[in-house]
């Protein structure tokens, strides 16, 4: 558990006294090992030698995602909501009910808990309130607020903070990813899971990525509802992972023209394109940057309330490039040619 040492010395508190808890919600930021905590706590849960060795046949097993009395429970992947229902919750509990089969305990994780709806929560809170003998729950969860109140009144809290940037930097590298190190532990913001994706690949589509939106930004308005077709494709399961990283972009730009136009002491989160953040804080400081993340906090809103996802994205871009006016056209580098074409 990268950077989780104080949260890691309580759950090993809990085992030293015999008080793991029945129910448990581990939050934190997205990436930041949430799902990684829980299964160790399994593994502790059910290791042979009660150390979560890593070697023994229950913790293999946990680690493959095989052991029989540890559930997984997810949206369904086949559903385009993305939501736990509460069949998939009832479903669980009847499982749960059953005879361990090798575990001295059963687990039941829950990822993320802020994705069943009310009645799958009230269907859950029963089993919160009258926990089975030796099967327990653990609720995971980026958005503890989404969670009704009476399930987070049932449990025991365990938070999982931001790792420090130097530090997920010496982990990548003892992982073979020294080059990229330090720039994806920068990007990744205290989240060893989404530094580890950076460094295995992600920079590469994130940079890629971060080409295309550019130069949609700076296209004529059929080029650019083109290219926002051509992200909105699949399920919207599928779509959705896409969207985040152009917000996500996008929040980035917007932060980085901020601290330039606002000449604060502070890092840039991509000071590899520092001069496209020179030229969007040129034309947006000050009342255009609160705009423009004003706008795209709204997608994101309407994106979670399930409106369409293509009308979103070609009204974001439309209303970035109506702040950003000549500033569309600005090269990612000082050395690369701008957007050939003249704008509208």
């Amino acid at each position: 558990m990268i950077g989780q040492q104080v949260a890691f010395a309580r759950v090993r508190e809990w085992f030293a006294r015999d008080r793991f808890p029945h129910s448990l919600l581990i939050e934190g930021p997205g990436g930041v090992g949430k799902r990684a905590m829980a299964l160790q706590i399994a593994a502790i849960a059910n290791c042979e030698t009660s150390d979560g060795c890593g070697t023994c046949r229950s913790c293999r097993l946990i680690a493959a995602g095989e052991h029989p009395d540890v559930i997984a429970l997810e949206p369904d992947p086949a559903k385009a909501s993305a939501r736990i229902s509460v069949d998939q919750v009832r479903e669980v509990i009847r499982r749960a009910g059953y005879h361990r089969y090798l575990g001295r305990h059963r687990v039941v994780i829950i990822d993320p808990a802020d994705a069943m709806g009310v009645e799958a929560a009230n269907a859950l809170l029963k089993t919160l309130e009258e926990p089975l003998e030796g099967t327990h729950f653990i609720l995971l969860t980026s958005r503890p607020q989404a969670l009704l109140p009476t399930i987070r009144s049932r449990v025991q809290r365990l938070r999982l903070g931001a790792v420090d940037p130097l530090v997920m930097s010496a982990w990548l590298d003892t992982r073979g990813h020294g080059p990229v190190a330090e720039r994806a532990a920068r990007l990744a913001e205290g989240r060893p899971g989404l530094a580890l994706s950076l460094a295995e690949g992600g920079l590469e589509r994130r940079d890629q990525l971060l080409s295309e939106l550019h130069r949609a930004l700076g296209a004529d308005l059929k080029e650019m509802t083109d290219w926002t077709s051509s992200q909105i494709s699949g399920s919207r399961a599928q779509w959705t992972g896409r969207v985040e990283e152009i917000l996500e972009l996008l929040e980035d730009l917007v932060r980085d023209a901020t601290l330039v136009g606002a000449g604060a002491a502070l890092p840039l989160r991509m000071p590899e394109v520092s001069h496209l953040s020179e030229a969007w804080a040129e034309v947006l400081w000050p009342g255009g940057v609160t705009r423009c993340a004003q706008a795209i906090a709204e997608c994101r809103q309407a994106m979670a309330a399930n409106a369409n996802g293509r009308l979103l994205l070609d009204t974001l871009l439309a209303r970035l490039a109506t702040e950003l006016g000549r500033a569309r056209r600005a090269p990612l580098h000082p050395d690369s040619p701008a957007l050939a074409r003249d704008l509208p």
